[in-house]
């Protein structure tokens, strides 16, 4: 039977999701656990990879396992012996074929940054010391929404077979002290959201013009600009949706 897993974890003190040599990640504690429970090697697919010290409130992997499971049990027992920042919310049987990276319909990311500074929100939020124009950031964000090549706004890897994103909605809003950045794709870049986020803020801040931005999306200069990324902290995966088809139940 395949299963479809969902993870939620502060990031902070991990490299990542996936696995790592010399390094601890999310994938690598909990495929551990699963392994050990279940009494056989269980290897874990990520619907796609969260950089080091980025959050995820619906992370989801698929594993296949011989017999069928009761998933209660299960959920409560690896809850049980997880570590606090590490939690399992649902694990669903799925077609035998479903995929949780290639099968997602859309992913969903918010980064989330505080006006004022905030202790109990200090892992999770990154800080800026006075409050950009929402207005003009959400102009910014606006010319985001199309789906084109994004290779300007992710790290450079050879892992990508090509840059295409169809980015569906991007918005700030804010929320007391706090101003929250909502992104929803296909896919991401890697990189992407941070890059993104550093890039609206320039704009934000004065730094950088709306036409420069607009020029940058489509366009396409020949001589790349320097890339910088938003603090991964304030980065936090809110969920990956997939066709109900998939499930089982």
């Amino acid at each position: 039977m395949r299963y479809f897993i969902y993870v939620s974890y502060i990031g902070r003190v991990y490299s990542g999701w996936q696995i790592q040599k010399n390094a601890i990640s999310v994938q690598g504690i909990l495929q551990e656990l699963l392994s050990k429970i279940l009494s056989e090697p269980i290897h874990l697919y990520g619907s796609g990879r969260t950089d080091k010290g980025v959050h995820a409130k619906q992370q989801v992997a698929h594993f296949d396992v011989t017999p069928t499971l009761d998933t209660s049990n299960l959920l409560y027992r690896l809850n049980r012996m997880l570590p606090s920042d590490i939690s399992i919310t649902t694990i669903r049987p799925v077609v035998d074929d479903a995929h949780a990276r290639f099968d997602a319909s859309y992913r969903i990311y918010e980064y989330t940054i505080n006006v004022n500074k905030d202790p109990f929100c200090g892992y999770t939020a990154s800080w800026l010391h006075h409050l950009p124009p929402l207005e003009l950031l959400n102009q910014a964000a606006a010319l985001f929404c199309l789906k084109t090549d994004f290779e300007f706004f992710s790290k450079i890897t050879h892992q990508v077979q090509h840059f295409v994103c169809d980015i569906q909605e991007a918005a700030w809003v804010q929320k007391g002290s706090q101003l929250v950045f909502r992104i929803k794709a296909d896919r991401f870049l890697y990189g992407m959201v941070r890059t993104i986020v550093s890039t609206m803020l320039k704009v934000g801040t004065g730094k950088m013009s709306l036409s420069v931005l607009k020029k940058m999306i489509l366009e396409k200069p020949l001589k790349r600009p320097i890339i910088t990324l938003a603090p991964p902290h304030g980065l936090t995966l809110v969920e990956v949706g997939y066709p109900e088809v998939l499930f089982l139940e």
